[in-house]
């Protein structure tokens, strides 16, 4: 089972547009960003997150320079752990400070089996906001009631 976290952009009216900059990513550990930090945060643009990345890296090492032994090694392993279990959420974070925002969770059995329950939830939300746009503007407006003062 794979679940997904949905982020859209500000709608601009262009449902086209706005389905091809929705992003989805996947929850829990990322084997790639486990085993080739570097490359994940390099493909993902995640650039503060590389230097903070190179930073801790820098102070695991000479960390475990001073203490000698395996302790270098050890911590850098221990640091690519922690980031695979953390690398999806420092995406979405950074994809929300991009101006994307949280819409949904979907679960599925693979990326397009969320994809599809995703976007077929999301045309029928707009497919109904567009109808009751609709309707709205063709609504005639109603001229004030003689019985009570108009409201201002």
């Amino acid at each position: 089972m794979a679940v997904f976290s949905v982020l859209e952009p500000i709608p601009t009216g262009d449902l086209r547009h706005d389905a091809e900059r929705v992003v989805l990513v996947r929850e829990g550990f990322s084997w790639l960003a486990f085993l080739v930090p570097l490359v994940w945060l390099l493909v993902h643009r995640l650039w503060l997150a590389l230097v903070l990345f190179l930073a801790a890296s820098f102070a695991v090492q000479a960390a475990g320079s001073a203490i000698g032994g395996p302790a270098a090694a050890l911590g850098e392993l221990g640091l690519c752990l922690i980031f695979g279990f953390e690398a999806n959420a420092i995406r979405r974070w950074t994809l929300t400070r991009r101006g994307l925002r949280f819409t949904a969770v979907v679960a599925g059995a693979n990326r397009d089996e969320c994809e599809r329950r995703f976007f077929a939830t999301w045309l029928v939300g707009h497919a109904l906001e567009r109808d009751r746009s609709a309707l709205a503007a063709a609504r005639p407006a109603r001229p004030p009631s003689p019985h009570r003062p108009p409201i201002r």
